[in-house]
This record gives C-alpha cells, structure tokens and sequence, in this order.
C-alpha cells in the first residue's frame, strides 16, 4: 500500500461518514499528525469517541457514502445538530450495511494524485443493487 500524507488524509476523509463493525456508524472529525503518526478520530452514534491510527482505520473502517455521492457540507461548517444529524445517517446507513469497499483507498489515492479507475460500486439494498 502507498503511503500518504496527513494532509492526504486530511483532504480524502474528514467529515466523511464510516462503518465499524464494532462501533457501527460514525463520522471522522479531523485528521492530526503528531508524533511520526497520522491519527483520525472518529465520533460514533453511540457518543463512544475512538482515535484511530491511519493503518487501523485503513484496516477496520469502511466508507458509507460514495465519491460519486452528492457533496456534504463541510464538516467545520456544521452545527451540533447537524453534526448529529450527519452521525445519526451514518448509523442508519451502517444498519442497513452500506459500506463501500474500496472508496477509502480510492480517496487516498485521489487525494494524492493517483489515478483511479471507474468502476460499479453497488451498494446492498441500493436500488442499482436490485436492478442487476
């Protein structure tokens, strides 16, 4: 796997809304760099607060809403309400197993320059999903 930069990540994933299979729905907050380490906190529906490593959220977190998805709001530019609004449709997507499987690396990549190929996501329940 490249590496990328804690601006990458800043740029890929902040305010995007992620599955945990333990944790369930959520948001990332920031991104920070500290230490040598890029470390992404993430806010859950259940009000539990983890601080990930880049390579567990890598590893464990999976994205719930498309590149190709309409824009969100920035996640600096939201109120509290909004903000868990935004963490209650996460868990709500989680539920109802949205995750997409390779949108997080497809960020990254793009965030760093990469190229990434179209491909057909469909997500379970979607109505594309049904369709095919």
């Amino acid at each position: 796997m490249p590496e990328y930069t804690a601006n990458q990540y800043k740029k890929a994933w902040t305010g995007l809304m992620v599955s945990h299979p333990t944790f369930g729905g959520g948001v990332i907050m920031r991104v920070v760099a500290t230490g040598g380490k890029i470390l992404i906190p993430v806010r859950f529906q259940s009000g539990y607060r983890k601080t990930f490593t880049a390579e567990e959220a890598r590893a464990s977190l999976k994205s719930l809403w498309g590149r190709m998805s309409a824009r969100k709001k920035p996640i600096d530019q939201l109120s509290d309400a909004e903000l868990q609004e935004r963490i209650t449709e996460a868990q709500q997507r989680h539920d109802a197993r949205y995750q997409i499987e390779e949108d997080l690396e497809e960020r990254l990549s793009l965030a760093a320059g990469i190229p990434v190929l179209a491909k057909e996501n469909f997500v379970a329940g979607s109505a594309l999903a049904w369709a095919f």
